[in-house]
């Protein structure tokens, strides 16, 4: 298993799918969130507050709909298996 996280180029941003796990920035709050559907320009991803450290505003599984620019890594080797 890989000991660092992935930082997302725009190849790899572009061949997410779902199953994959990304860490978003949600205003002020970094989140992991496994993505659940992509649209053309969004995705919708299940929050996993168990990843997530502290300061997480959500206690439970939620789903949120975010863009690829909020996006500030990847999961890949770690959470998920690209």
């Amino acid at each position: 298993m890989s000991e660092a996280f992935v930082v997302p180029t725009a190849g790899l941003i572009e061949n997410l799918g779902t199953g994959c796990f990304v860490q978003i920035r949600d205003n002020d709050n970094l989140l992991w969130v496994e993505i659940v559907a992509v649209y053309q320009a969004e995705f919708k991803g299940r929050l996993h507050p168990k990843l997530n450290q502290g300061g997480c505003p959500f206690d439970e599984v939620n789903d949120i709909l975010f863009c690829k620019e909020q996006i500030t890594l990847l999961g890949c080797d770690r959470y998920c298996f690209c």
